[in-house]
């Protein structure tokens, strides 16, 4: 097995963060073409370069590979998860996804798999619930890995102000967190909620549509953002610009 080297701290360091006393670390490749870390203000060298690619540090570990296989290392260089994944992302609130074989799961710091390996797809966590695709239909589970809304979309969105945006036969409408359907499935396109409102689509045309599945604001734009600070951007006809919540446009450009 491919060692592990550290470089032990001198107690003159200066630049220190507050995980354990370690400095900030960030990786370099040598001239071999090797990855190590070392110390960001200083320049020294803390990981001695072994790794053939080496992410930045996140909740105490960083992802690493050796060989083509990802695994996780902490602050001495020391593998806490072993070379075993032909992917990792970084940990977040304690988990990792990770993919093997063309499949992904999440994991924890000790490499247990809270959420199995047998997923073709997973989102982010967003809201407690994260997207997953099994058999090409998309559902989704909590963080302990429980299936809370079995797989049976074409196509979902994560979750954003309690409902989320999901197809099927080719129509979108939304879902609560139980996975019942609040808002028909009638649309051509959706994007989520927020600030309250959702853009949609509708025989060709873009609108706004509230939690009520009323409409905000009519189905006349040729493209529709989502809406952010009260503002969202929108094209009408060859117009692209910004309008409020009462579809006031608030500035305009015309298209090149």
């Amino acid at each position: 097995m491919f060692p592990f080297y550290s470089y032990r701290l001198m107690k003159s360091s200066s630049k220190f963060n507050s995980l354990g006393g370690f400095p900030d670390l960030e990786s370099f490749k040598d001239e071999s073409g090797k990855y190590g870390y070392r110390e960001k203000h200083s320049g020294k060298v803390f990981i001695a370069p072994q790794f053939d690619a080496a992410h930045s540090f996140h909740e105490g570990v960083a992802v690493a590979m050796i060989d083509h296989k990802y695994g996780f290392i902490d602050r001495h260089g020391l593998a806490v998860v072993k070379f075993d994944y032909d992917w990792a992302h970084s940990f977040h609130n304690g988990l990792a996804l990770v993919e093997r074989n063309g499949r992904y799961g999440y994991i924890n710091q000790e490499g247990k798999e809270i959420v199995p390996i047998v997923y073709e797809h997973i989102a982010d966590f967003h809201e407690g619930l994260a997207p997953v695709k099994l058999h090409d239909k998309w559902g989704f589970i909590d963080p302990s890995g429980k299936v809370v809304i079995p797989p049976r979309f074409d196509d979902s969105w994560c979750f954003n102000e309690s409902l989320a945006a999901v197809r099927m036969d080719e129509k979108w409408g939304f879902i609560d967190k139980t996975g019942h359907l609040l808002i028909p499935l009638q649309y051509d396109f959706a994007w989520n909620f927020k600030e309250d409102v959702a853009a949609v689509k509708q025989n060709g045309k873009w609108g706004y549509i509230d939690k009520a599945g009323q409409e905000f604001l009519p189905f006349l734009y040729d493209e529709a953002d989502s809406f952010s600070k009260g503002l969202a951007e929108v094209k009408l006809d060859t117009l692209w610009g910004v309008i409020d919540k009462t579809g006031t446009w608030q500035r305009n450009e015309e298209c090149i």
